[in-house]
């Protein structure tokens, strides 16, 4: 049975393809890391099991030019669980807003990694006004395709041992990734709460990617890694959205391959109209 309900998470997520505070928002305290100054700012969003602390190299890299933000979404990092444990990805895209609002982040790039890809999509629709541009990196970009029944079996399966599904839906898609890479995705996830990691997990069962993504009508870029593509993948399911494709990289290519990704989004920033990148 457990391999069971193993076999059915992999067959359904193998379709997703510097001064620091906590800031005070209703419903939880979101841990941000905001520094640097120039230029149009930029945000990071990290992915399930993920924190801010993924984005080092982003952040170091961008402050030397502009500002630079990270947070941790509720739940995950430094960051507090709301009360009403709402994990949904409009919850989340209201943390991100208040986050915002409480640093005065006005209008910024917004960059969102896997899981955070769905999050930084729903945001960007319920807030285009406050976005300069948006970067998908390896994001997600389907609804996770379960029957109810699926679902009780993977949400019973991450909740006797989450650590034993992760590494069994990490393993692909780490496969490229260097061992360092391995221990410090596997070394987030075991922090990040069961049920906060659950909750982000079971949000993209009903993620309307398509309507979310093309209802902002901005810049656009995606990254993704190469060498894991598959016929579900953000750049496959969205051939529109202009694509840099990074070979020798598992899915956490901000960790794997840092300078190739701040390039990537550096030549994005420069070509942004109208907003001085």
């Amino acid at each position: 049975m457990k391999k069971q309900i193993v076999k059915y998470l992999i067959a359904a997520l193998a379709l997703l393809g510097a001064a620091c505070a906590s800031a005070p928002v209703p419903n939880a305290a979101v841990f941000i890391d905001d520094g640097g100054r120039g230029g149009v700012p930029i945000l990071f969003i990290h992915g399930n099991g993920g924190s801010s602390a993924q984005w080092t190299a982003q952040l170091e890299h961008f402050r030397r030019s502009r500002r630079a933000v990270a947070i941790d979404l509720p739940g995950f990092g430094k960051s507090t669980i709301a009360p009403n444990a709402d994990f949904s990805l409009p919850a989340m895209a209201t943390a991100i807003d208040r986050a915002v609002a409480a640093i005065h982040l006005d209008r910024f790039v917004i960059v969102g990694h896997s899981y955070g890809g769905a999050v930084v999509a729903a945001y960007a629709a319920a807030h285009p006004e406050k976005v300069a541009g948006v970067v998908y990196l390896d994001a997600a970009a389907m609804a996770i395709p379960v029957t109810p029944e699926q679902k009780q079996q993977i949400s019973a399966a991450i909740r006797k041992d989450k650590m034993a599904v992760a590494h069994a839906w990490f393993a692909p898609i780490l496969k490229p990734s260097s061992e360092e890479v391995r221990k410090a995705v596997f070394d987030s996830v075991e922090r990040t709460p069961t049920e906060v990691f659950l909750g982000a997990l079971e949000s993209l069962t009903a993620y309307d990617a398509k309507n979310l993504v093309e209802a902002y009508h901005g810049p656009k870029l995606a990254i993704a890694a190469a060498d894991i593509e598959s016929p579900a993948s953000f750049q496959l399911q969205f051939p529109q959205i202009p694509v840099v494709k990074i070979t020798g990289a598992g899915h956490w290519l901000m960790l794997d391959k840092p300078q190739e990704v701040n390039a990537a989004i550096e030549k994005f920033l420069r070509d942004l109209p109208n907003v001085g990148g």
